[in-house]
């Protein structure tokens, strides 16, 4: 190979670089203009694709890429095996241009690692190495080769069968757990990438991949420290009360434990008890909590009946150091985020919303208070693989770090 970048786009275009000049021989190996010009029209395209508001998004198959120098758009469409555009340069040259370079990085999946990466016939990662792109309706896609049994694979792990791409899947999770509401998000990929999403589409996406991501992080165990803190809040479910319960490390902030209950009894803070010890493997702690009875009642009892040491300290002053404030404060964002969604409609989504709630703020979110860690990196219990949390939480496999 002579040149990266012409080799990509030999790919793009789904046919072998010809060797030999369509303007005749080549001269003392010369590059001719137009291939010398293909690097820079990936990199136009990149540039194109990194500023809001300069694709649309029609159809699948259909987008619009505006003009860097009229005012004007221009048609970039998927036609059996190519992309095309409507501009000179395309229409004269059949070559990939900066408007379909941009189309494709917009739609394209960014973030693969080649260590990541696991074949999916020896399940084996140490022999993987990457062998071109291949060009469809969904943008371009890494092709990865096995040199130990010689498969050959293209890995969308976490997404086969989307229609959609990953980065449009993994914003719609960002942006419902940092407070918008479905149909606002829904609105944002319509105004800002130009793709007709329904509420519901996203409503199903978030679902499906928070019981991916909790069975990804299912086992794991958290360094955390012997104190913690517990406290319940009312949330409002379909029209009824309901007690949402939190179990926090004190130096780290990691959420241990959640849960949505009808009942503020000693059996819920017991369920809640066991939940947090089991995930920390932690046989003596300090518990603080308010003044609820149940706790009082539902400490003795599991110490006795399950042997860990638990020293419970409730009802203590905001101003000593070992207050509840820490835990209050969670409480507060729960809460500026159920106000978002105007409730929960029933028990399901409430318990769903929860579970997903505890990855966001261990996982995804950074804590100032920890210098931009958040509580998982703190407490190392997980540590993302890139820049996209939620991406590394989808294709995370614990079973490949131990």
């Amino acid at each position: 190979m002579t040149d990266d970048g012409v080799d990509r786009e030999a790919l793009i275009n789904g046919r072998r670089r010809n060797s030999s000049s369509t303007n005749g021989p080549k001269s003392n190996g010369a590059k001719s203009p137009l291939v010398a010009q293909i690097p820079v029209l990936q990199s136009r395209g990149v540039e194109i694709a990194r500023i809001p508001g300069q694709i649309r998004r029609i159809d699948p198959r259909r987008y619009q890429v505006r003009s860097q120098s009229r005012d004007r758009w221009y048609n970039v469409t998927w036609q059996k095996r190519f992309w095309r555009c409507n501009c000179l340069f395309s229409v004269q040259t059949h070559k990939t241009c900066k408007h379909i370079h941009a189309v494709l990085h917009r739609i394209s999946e960014t973030e693969s690692e080649v260590q990541s990466e696991l074949c999916p016939r020896c399940k084996r990662s140490d022999k993987i190495v990457r062998r071109g792109f291949y060009k469809s309706k969904s943008g371009l896609t890494q092709r990865y080769n096995c040199k130990r049994c010689d498969h050959r694979f293209a890995c969308r792990t976490g997404f086969e069968g989307m229609r959609y791409t990953a980065s449009t899947i993994t914003a719609c999770l960002d942006l419902f757990f940092k407070g918008l509401s479905l149909r606002s998000i829904s609105n944002h990929l319509t105004q800002i990438y130009g793709q007709r999403i329904s509420h519901i589409t996203v409503y199903r996406w978030i679902t499906r991949y928070l019981k991916l991501i909790l069975s990804n992080l299912s086992g794991l165990t958290p360094q955390v420290s012997q104190t913690w803190h517990a406290d319940e809040m009312r949330i409002g479910v379909d029209g009824n009360l309901r007690n949402l319960w939190n179990l926090m490390d004190h130096r780290t902030r990691y959420l241990l434990a959640i849960q949505v209950t009808k009942r503020k009894g000693a059996a819920e803070v017991k369920r809640l008890l066991d939940s947090g010890l089991q995930a920390s493997k932690r046989t003596k702690l300090t518990l603080i909590s308010d003044g609820l009875a149940s706790y009082h009642k539902a400490v003795a009892d599991y110490s006795r009946e399950k042997g860990p040491t638990i020293r419970h300290r409730a009802d203590t002053a905001l101003a000593k150091r070992d207050s509840n404030n820490r835990l209050e404060r969670l409480n507060e964002t729960v809460r500026q985020r159920i106000k978002t969604m105007r409730g929960l409609d029933n028990d399901r989504s409430s318990r769903i919303f929860a579970r997903g709630f505890a990855a966001y703020y261990n996982h995804v979110r950074p804590h100032s208070t920890l210098k931009g860690k958040t509580p998982g990196e703190a407490a190392k219990a997980w540590k993302p693989t890139g820049t996209n949390r939620w991406l590394s939480l989808i294709r995370y496999d614990r079973r490949r770090e131990v």
